[in-house]
């Protein structure tokens, strides 16, 4: 048993110990019970380093392929994929929470998917009217995209585009063979003098995204004949695109799921 000079004994000898100090900034002290003095005792070099705690990182990437590496380098059990399908946006969270198990959630890779150029072009053009000439130079300028009808029979009809310019439309006749054909006048003539016939259905192979192979895309012919002055308004409507870049975007998240073996959740941060 511990006497009553032992324990007055034991209580001065607590108060003579040097006590440690770490101040906000990282210094380190030493409380030393001569006078109270103040020595330092910090890393003089800043040789110690100390690690945080936990990583706090996010890093964005360009392609699935670099997703899938990025958290097959560094994704733990927890690991969780966020699919923001409205805003074409892959999130990982490397360290996320485990049910009962609160973490940082701090350590993250994002996929932020960018539209193709080709998908940017077709899509900007949806819908809208152009003069012939506009229309002709425009489908000739990205026939590369059309996968039917055929280049012979797409050039084709551009070139009968570019060399109808000056004559009046009256009218359009559904064919036989589903394409439209404009009758047209000669200017400063009462005699129908021959038709311009257009494929009214298209199929392009576009990239919705960058990086990614081409998707077939369905499209419209659309016109309008002005009554007054026989000009021919023409344009492209396609087919369900929100339908196709969402059925893209799901495929894209259901392929970094499978190749990372973690689980994806539509959903936002």
């Amino acid at each position: 048993m511990t006497t009553e000079a032992e324990a007055i004994r034991n209580l001065a000898q607590d108060a003579l110990r040097a006590q440690s100090v770490e101040l906000a900034d990282g210094r380190r002290f030493l409380v030393v019970p001569d006078g109270t003095t103040l020595k330092e005792v910090s890393d003089e070099h800043g040789l110690s380093v100390s690690l945080p705690r936990y990583i706090d990182q996010t890093v964005t990437v360009q392609t699935q392929d670099s997703l899938v590496e990025y958290v097959g380098e560094f994704s733990g059990e927890a690991t969780v994929l966020f699919a923001d399908q409205e805003n074409d946006r892959i999130v990982a969270v490397l360290d996320y929470h485990e049910p009962g198990a609160p973490t940082h959630g701090a350590h993250r890779a994002v996929l932020q998917l960018q539209h193709s150029v080709e998908w940017q072009l077709w899509t900007g053009i949806s819908g809208t009217l152009m003069g012939q000439l506009e229309f002709a130079r425009f489908v000739e300028e990205n026939s590369a995209d059309v996968r039917a009808p055929t280049a012979a029979d797409l050039l084709e009809a551009v070139r009968d585009l570019q060399a109808h310019r000056k004559v009046n439309f009256v009218k359009a006749v559904r064919t036989a063979s589903d394409n439209e054909n404009f009758e047209f006048t000669a200017e400063n003539s009462a005699v129908t003098k021959g038709g311009l016939e257009l494929p009214t259905k298209f199929v392009l192979g576009l990239p919705v995204y960058f990086g990614e192979p081409d998707t077939e895309v369905h499209a419209f012919l659309r016109w309008r004949i002005d009554p007054e002055q026989g000009g021919l308004k023409l344009g492209i409507q396609l087919h369900r695109v929100e339908q196709v870049r969402q059925a893209v975007f799901q495929a894209i998240v259901t392929s970094i799921a499978e190749r990372t073996r973690r689980r994806a959740i539509f959903g936002r941060l």
